[in-house]
């Protein structure tokens, strides 16, 4: 059972500094990338955002979405993959 516990820590830390990558990008450049399973919940709601705030404001929104969902995960896979490896 630890080597799946470490595999899934494995893969959640991967997918979290992927999402950190991504938000970092969306920050620099201004937009989000329009494509992709993560585009409808997050490029919903930086959509609402840049209708009320402006274009600016949704996409730093959405950067900003995109680099806390990734720290969480990347912080959460890192104590899963610890955890396990200990045991």
């Amino acid at each position: 059972m630890h080597r799946e516990a470490r595999l899934f820590g494995l893969f959640l830390l991967m997918l979290g500094l992927a999402a950190l990558v991504a938000g970092t990008g969306a920050l620099l450049s201004g937009e989000l990338p329009r494509e992709g399973l993560s585009c409808k919940a997050i490029c919903g709601l930086s959509l609402l955002v840049s209708e009320v705030l402006g274009i600016q404001a949704g996409a730093a929104f959405g950067g900003g979405l995109l680099l806390t969902l990734g720290a969480v995960a990347a912080l959460l896979g890192w104590r899963i993959f610890v955890s396990a490896r200990r045991h």
